[in-house]
């Protein structure tokens, strides 16, 4: 059996907290690794989720971990489309929610990043977690 453990790094970027606010994760540093694939976790929504009462998450990347653009290319991700915003899930219903969403970036930015754009007034919100899993290193162990 191959060992996983020292061959990836974790980051969380964003907190596991009640979402009611746009948040921004913690900017990925991909130097040193080839590879990194952002998770995003929802649970269970305290409002009614709709069209006009929803989270989109978007991956956005940097040069320089402070100007931030969103990633709209195709070829610049793997595991599903992005839209022109950089937004590659919504959560618009219950039967969206309490669930993952994955995204890897390919891109040559060395900074990448999820961000959640909140449509509508979210008076109870959304529980709402974001992890980036780094592979491929340069350098082994990674831990």
């Amino acid at each position: 059996m191959k060992d996983m453990h020292r061959n990836i790094k974790t980051v969380q970027t964003l907190d596991p907290a009640v979402t009611t606010a746009a948040r921004a994760g913690a900017p990925v540093d991909r130097q040193g690794f080839e590879a990194v694939e952002h998770v995003v976790c929802f649970g269970a929504s305290g409002d009614t989720l709709s069209g006009a009462l929803k989270t989109d998450v978007k991956l956005e990347h940097s040069e320089d971990g402070s100007l931030w653009s969103p990633v709209t290319d195709a070829k610049s991700v793997s595991g599903g489309p992005v839209s022109v915003a950089g937004i590659f899930a919504t959560v618009d219903a219950a039967a969206k929610a309490q669930k993952e969403y994955r995204i890897g970036y390919l891109g040559n930015a060395r900074y990448s990043r999820i961000s959640l754009v909140l449509t509508g007034t979210h008076a109870n919100g959304t529980p709402v977690s974001a992890l980036a899993i780094l592979s491929r290193a340069a350098v082994k162990p990674t831990v």
